[in-house]
């Protein structure tokens, strides 16, 4: 019985050591509200981990393109999340035309951007963090930076 004990106490570490390894980096929040019957109604929630280690299972050879323009403006890249990450929390941009509003903010340590028009409101936020990562790997794609 102690041995099934210790079995017990070493599974349910290992599982909450892997939850906190998989949040760590946040959560990457999409959601999307059709404003039509019986429109889509989709939110989902998944470890901002997911981002990079996806780009990874891309073939380098679909990246080649992305990874050539996004090297140039890595230093840019790199500046911007930095500064962004230092800064307080700020409306970046908030644009309404007609019907349609959008805004993007920095709010903690995710860019959130939220639209919303008479056909249907989405919202994604991004941890800082995995973008940073996600464009780092896509940089990457093709041999060392």
């Amino acid at each position: 019985m102690l041995l099934l004990g210790k079995i017990g106490i070493g599974a349910v570490g290992t599982l909450l050591i892997g939850a906190a390894i998989v949040s760590s980096d946040g959560f990457i929040h999409i959601k999307v509200n059709e404003k039509r019957t019986n429109g889509t109604h989709l939110s989902l929630i998944v470890p901002a981990m997911i981002a990079p280690v996806a780009v990874r299972f891309v073939p380098d050879k679909d990246l080649a393109q992305a990874s050539a323009r996004v090297r140039q403006y890595l230093p840019v890249i790199d500046a911007a999340i930095s500064g962004l990450r230092d800064c307080p929390d700020v409306t970046l941009v908030d644009v309404t035309d007609g019907e349609s509003h959008v805004t993007v903010v920095k709010a903690g340590d995710s860019i959130v951007v939220d639209a919303n028009d008479p056909q249907e409101t989405v919202h994604v936020a991004v941890p800082l963090g995995a973008a940073q990562s996600t464009i780092d790997e896509i940089a990457a794609a093709n041999g060392p930076i």
